[in-house]
């Protein structure tokens, strides 16, 4: 296999035949293709350990789950006080991991990078690399589980990203978690890189989304009855259409269309829910901007699938289906948080002008009144202050977020045309079996802090129901006026 067909086929691969071993010899043409890789000053300021002994897998393990799931696991190691200039050290040992990942897929080996290490100074400790060494990655190594090779990830198209002589692009994102810092066209650049980089966003954590999933059905099925039929629901900004898939599979024979920015998220969620789904652009008045950057209603786009039948997410995306006419239902899930708060209000009235008289609008959201807000506070302080380290409840929940204060969410509703219904307030304590482990593999004070979290939560587990009122997540149901 050539140098440019290895870069083309290569994956990062999660699931690998563990009973499976990779043959000594061929570990050793990928650690030595490791060795090959250029550095800095020749110095070669790398080091491959390679990990065998189960004992050291399953202790490792308490930092770095990802060291179980393949035959072999090898952490990249460098000198941190050699080359620091211009990170030149970090750069070598990355050239070295990328060498490595492209040999083992010319040798039929599969392969995945791995940087959340958890706590790095007791990865080292347990390694013996001394104190001067830095802890880069893990690359696990072995073949893959699935005969298949998954899909190519979408890419950004060359003349997108190469210029000639001077930078010629739109420039960065916002980098902000603030959803006030951004605007909705570049909401919508955002959620298109992130859509099309191949990550499905389908594992939901169940201690969040069960409670959630119930109190949405109770709201909504006095609306859309028992599977949906003959009824119509507009789910608003699908996002990642994690939850928009929940809702088709539990009135699938609703009639079920999305509100979004752009037509990637529309395509996303269309993929997820059954390809039934069908679009509303918003805002309103840029939906002729917005279907620009998809093919015209007469041009047809060939869309892949992978093994499994799911469509891979195509460079053109195809011109969804518009959706016409008024809705019984629509569900506003933890997005109100990631637009603008100037955005808030004119998104309200759309959906208002979508319902049918008396149609039923549930919102989701995350209260500021509560213990979520002091705990992504300390985040910020602890430097995790981007859009990549938002304060989102649920990791299927990207992009910017802004925890909302009741108050503000009910004048905004009311002021929308919106009449109270009912709410229910979920999660007054936070889930430990969710926040702890994080803490613990953190080390230091994140740690420390983690057994104080533990303490706190078994003093005030008794008391949930009072604490009700400081619950983290509110989901209210309205009827259009």
């Amino acid at each position: 296999m050539d140098v440019g067909e290895a870069i083309a086929r290569r994956r990062s691969v999660r699931r690998f035949d563990r009973e499976r071993p990779v043959p000594r010899e061929l570990l050793l043409e990928v650690l030595d293709a490791g060795r090959w890789a250029p550095s800095s000053c020749n110095l070669q300021t790398w080091d491959f350990v390679v990990v065998e002994d189960d004992a050291t897998r399953r202790a490792l393990a308490e930092e770095v789950k990802s060291v179980l799931i393949a035959p072999v696991a090898v952490f990249v190691v460098y000198d941190r006080e050699l080359a620091k200039e211009g990170l030149a050290n970090v750069q070598s040992a990355s050239a070295s991991i990328q060498t490595m990942l492209l040999k083992a897929t010319s040798v039929g080996l599969a392969s995945l990078w791995v940087n959340a290490l958890g706590d790095r100074d007791r990865v080292r400790e347990r390694l013996g690399v001394p104190d001067d060494f830095e802890v880069l990655a893990l690359v696990c190594l072995g073949y893959p589980r699935d005969e298949a090779s998954p899909p190519a990830p979408q890419r950004r198209p060359l003349d997108e990203v190469v210029h000639f002589d001077r930078y010629r692009g739109r420039g960065g994102l916002p980098k902000s978690p603030d959803p006030n810092d951004w605007s909705l066209e570049e909401l919508a650049l955002y959620f298109k890189r992130k859509l099309q980089s191949g990550t499905r966003y389908n594992k939901p954590r169940a201690s969040f989304h069960d409670p959630v999933e119930a109190a949405i059905e109770r709201a909504l099925a006095p609306a859309l009855g028992g599977d949906g039929e003959g009824r119509r629901l507009l789910d608003v900004l699908s996002g990642t259409g994690l939850l928009t898939e929940r809702l088709h599979r539990r009135w699938p024979k609703a009639a079920l269309a999305v509100a979004e920015v752009g037509v990637d998220a529309w395509f996303f969620a269309n993929r997820r829910a059954g390809g039934r789904v069908s679009f509303v652009p918003f805002p309103a008045d840029r939906a002729d901007a917005i279907l620009e950057e998809c093919a015209s209603a007469d041009e047809e786009v060939a869309v892949a699938r992978e093994s499994g039948g799911l469509p891979v997410m195509p460079r053109v995306l195809p011109r969804p289906p518009l959706a016409e006419g008024a809705f019984d239902a629509a569900t506003i899930l933890f997005r109100l948080e990631g637009i603008p708060r100037a955005a808030r209000g004119p998104l309200l009235a759309e959906v208002r002008e979508r319902l049918v008289p008396g149609g039923v609008l549930v919102v989701a959201y995350t209260s500021r009144r509560s213990w979520h807000r002091p705990a992504y506070a300390l985040r910020r302080r602890l430097g995790r202050d981007s859009v990549e380290t938002s304060p989102v409840p649920e990791p299927n929940l990207i992009g910017p977020f802004e925890p909302l204060a009741p108050a503000e969410v009910g004048e905004l509703l009311r002021g929308a045309g919106f009449v109270p219904v009912g709410e229910e307030r979920l999660e007054p304590l936070p889930d430990l079996d969710v926040i702890l482990p994080r803490l613990e593999r953190s080390g230091g004070l994140l740690r420390l802090m983690g057994k104080g979290l533990r303490l706190s939560n078994a003093v005030l587990k008794p008391f949930s129901t009072l604490l009700k009122p400081f619950a983290r997540t509110r989901v209210v149901w309205l009827k259009r006026s």
